[in-house]
């Protein structure tokens, strides 16, 4: 409640989400009436910007329906948005706990791809590219899945920058770009068939 009160006129915010995969524990469920209830504080306090529960999974009451998927393999990243794209059902992660019901979709996570050409101790999602025109390949050919989806609203590459162990960002831990900035531009700048 701070944090929304706090914040509540920065330009930059455009949604709320208060938890990110709320993971069940020790064999012990998310409790779903906590993020019912934070939700409509939530609301309550801001009603004029979305509120995604808990980013990931397990949704329980939200504006905007993300999922998080690391495939990295290309075939079956595609696969799994197909249904979507051609009008049929909605791709849902774990559908015994948590159900679409046509809101903006978002696919929150998605990438990962290891890249490092100087840490080899690092880590990403799937096999690591063999080389950089094979990262490029990966990245466009998850990139254009999403893009080419109508039901799809938006979508957030996992990462934008490498952190500590992690080395799956498009840029370096020290901010320097791992790739020509223009080929990224030029991949996520292609048409999005929500633009049709």
């Amino acid at each position: 409640m701070e944090a929304v009160k706090r914040d509540f006129n920065s330009t930059a915010l455009v949604g709320w989400c208060p938890f990110n995969e709320t993971w069940d524990q020790n064999f012990t469920r998310q409790e779903d009436a906590v993020l019912r209830i934070v939700y409509e504080v939530t609301k309550a306090i801001d009603g004029t910007r979305p509120v995604i529960d808990t980013s990931g999974n397990f949704h329980v009451v939200t504006d905007i329906f993300d999922i998080h998927d690391y495939e990295q393999e290309e075939e079956l990243f595609a696969e799994k948005f197909k249904a979507m794209g051609e009008g049929g059902e909605t791709y849902v992660t774990f559908p015994d706990r948590q159900s679409y019901n046509g809101q903006a979709y978002f696919v929150s996570e998605y990438g990962g791809i290891w890249w490092s050409e100087a840490d080899s101790e690092g880590w990403g999602y799937g096999k690591r590219p063999g080389s950089r025109e094979e990262f490029l390949k990966r990245y466009r050919s998850l990139t254009t899945t999403l893009l080419r989806n109508k039901r799809i609203s938006g979508f957030c590459y996992t990462q934008l920058y490498d952190v500590e162990q992690e080395v799956n960002g498009l840029y370096t831990y020290n901010r320097e770009a791992k790739f020509d900035p223009a080929l990224i531009r030029e991949i996520n700048t292609q048409k999005a068939a929500i633009e049709e």
